[in-house]
């Protein structure tokens, strides 16, 4: 085959596009540099210079289909208000990263593919510790939280119960289940106090609340 003559971004584009498409037609089976090659017209070692191995070409194609950036971290006015925003706009991503995630973690499990699952996740779900981070700053300038430090793994808790829930039913979260992690799991473990919303469910309601238990000093 001839190749068109390329270079630099618009070149790399082609090639990413190509190996994007790959995956969604056929999966990680293929998504081969052949393949790859042929659809954006360009030769293998083309492809190899820039990228030595599949793992660095996937995660080049994942970063360029918006899997994995940051959101735009919301000021709502309150943590509550603040929390759901976050969580709402990363479960609108979900639903592609959710299903692209099944592909690849079936390469993993069948030996073809050597990232790991936490790895895959954060490129296709992204990391929003840095988002949740100044939220609860905000919150504690704002009078709502002490400025005790938290934990960063409870920093990090809404954003990771959501991403359980979209690779348990590789789909979008239902936004009750998303209310349901801010107001019945997180603002009572970094508050102490259950919110209003929570407070008011009618007996019956299919959500469990748990009280929260102190740990004596």
């Amino acid at each position: 085959m001839t190749s068109t003559r390329r270079r630099g971004r618009a070149l790399e584009a082609a090639i990413l596009d190509a190996g994007w498409n790959q995956l969604i037609k056929g999966g990680y089976t293929s998504f081969t540099f052949e393949a790859i090659a042929e659809h954006a017209e360009t030769g293998k070692s083309v492809i190899y210079r820039r990228w030595p191995d599949k793992e660095k070409l996937l995660l080049a194609v994942i970063k360029r289909q918006g899997f994995g950036a940051p959101s735009d971290i919301p000021d709502m006015g309150s943590l509550r208000e603040d929390l759901l925003s976050l969580l709402r706009t990363a479960n609108q991503r979900s639903e592609r990263a959710a299903i692209l995630l099944s592909t690849i973690l079936s390469a993993y499990f069948s030996g073809e593919i050597s990232l790991t699952p936490e790895r895959l996740r954060t490129a296709l779900l992204g990391d929003q510790s840095r988002a949740l981070t100044e939220i609860l700053r905000r919150a504690i300038d704002r009078g709502e939280l002490s400025a005790d430090d938290i934990p960063p793994r409870i920093v990090r808790l809404p954003t990771d119960l959501l991403r359980q829930e979209i690779i348990m039913n590789l789909n979008r979260v239902p936004d009750e289940t998303i209310v349901d992690i801010v107001d019945t799991i997180f603002l009572p473990l970094v508050t102490g106090v259950r919110s209003q919303d929570t407070k008011n469910r009618k007996p019956g309601s299919t959500h469990t609340v748990c009280p929260l238990v102190h740990t004596p000093k």
